[in-house]
């Protein structure tokens, strides 16, 4: 076993023997070790699954025709190309119906009446099962699937379909940083080289760069948030809003827009979520992410909505509205997604 396997086998033991949301915390853990680059994390797939022999991931934009990004062997390479060129198979089946597709046994009579093409192609190379996973997470989609096959028949246990479902999550929400456009490399290595095991459960890791050019576009924080890190939180956006150049009611407005948009990440999406902040375009640029069960439908998405939930907790949405010039929301069963952006004036002289 590699160095890298046994630390993510670690990562995961020991994130299991915590309380609170284990998966969602997991999520993040994994997203903040191996991040930014997805094809760090899906080297360590096939250590934080064990009952895999091998992992490989087919992705795009939605109404993109998926490609491959990662594939763990030979065997798991041969299964991707094989659904790319067939154009039929799990990965084919779960981004079209956006659920998991768990061929338990290739070898049986349905999964060949299914895929004619690909189930001969895919016993050929070695698997006898593989398991499909749609890339949702945190609100967005992605066409493709990761993949994970076995040479034995037999369905996961409940530990192992645990472990598949946070490294999916995981892998999504890191192509969905790839949205963005921004260099994350830096400010992520930077972070995950000065993390301790002494944060407590709840606490947040937390990214700075080592230098912040004056005069360039550039990430500013990257965390990763619960609990116990609201008020360092606000008090890291407050300090870099102030470095940016915002002064008075502006620092004050954005301020508490960020932390009610953190605050509600914690109290209804799951206790914990991502928080980036950039500047580009003249603009401060913030999003919040969870991987909470979403806004229920007819939720409060507008002002009017917001305030016939007081009750429920979500008024938080109207004060983000009325301190945020700009704030747009993705939200889904699989988490919500706040964008909140804030023009800058003449930076100070320093």
């Amino acid at each position: 076993m590699t160095g890298e396997q046994s630390s993510a086998r670690k990562a995961v033991a020991d994130r299991k023997n915590q309380h609170g949301n284990g998966h969602r915390n997991m999520v993040w853990d994994l997203v903040s070790a191996y991040g930014p680059d997805v094809t760090s994390l899906c080297h360590a797939g096939t250590a934080l699954i064990p009952a895999i022999a091998g992992i490989g991931l087919s992705a795009g934009p939605p109404g993109s025709e998926p490609r491959i990004r990662f594939s763990s062997d030979t065997a798991s390479s041969r299964l991707e190309t094989a659904q790319l060129t067939l154009d039929e198979g799990p990965c084919r089946d779960a981004t079209t119906m956006r659920r998991p597709i768990l061929a338990t046994d290739l070898a049986s009579g349905s999964w060949r009446q299914r895929w004619p093409r690909f189930t001969p192609a895919a016993l050929d190379a070695g698997a006898r099962a593989v398991f499909a996973l749609p890339l949702h997470a945190g609100g967005v989609h992605h066409d493709g699937a990761v993949d994970l096959y076995r040479n034995t028949p037999g369905p996961l246990n409940s530990a192992d379909q645990m472990a598949a479902a946070t490294f999916t999550a995981a892998t999504a929400e890191l192509l969905t940083l790839e949205r963005h456009d921004l260099n994350l490399t830096d400010v992520f290595t930077h972070g995950w080289r000065s993390i301790r095991s002494e944060n407590t459960a709840g606490a947040a890791r937390t990214i700075t760069p080592t230098t912040t050019p004056d005069a360039a576009d550039n990430v500013l924080l990257a965390c990763w948030f619960g609990a116990a890190m609201l008020g360092p939180v606000r008090e890291q956006i407050r300090t870099l809003a102030i470095q940016q150049g915002l002064r008075g009611n502006h620092t004050h407005r954005l301020v508490l827009a960020v932390h009610e948009a953190v605050t509600n990440a914690v109290d209804h999406g799951g206790g914990h979520g991502q928080l980036l902040l950039w500047r580009r375009d003249g603009r401060l640029w913030c999003e919040i992410s969870d991987h909470g069960p979403g806004i229920p439908a007819g939720g409060p998405t507008d002002d009017r909505a917001a305030a016939s939930h007081r009750n429920l907790g979500w008024s938080g949405l109207t004060i983000i509205r009325r301190s945020c010039p700009s704030m747009d929301i993705i939200t889904d069963p699989t988490g919500t997604r706040l964008l909140l952006s804030y023009q800058l004036g003449r930076r100070p002289p320093r």
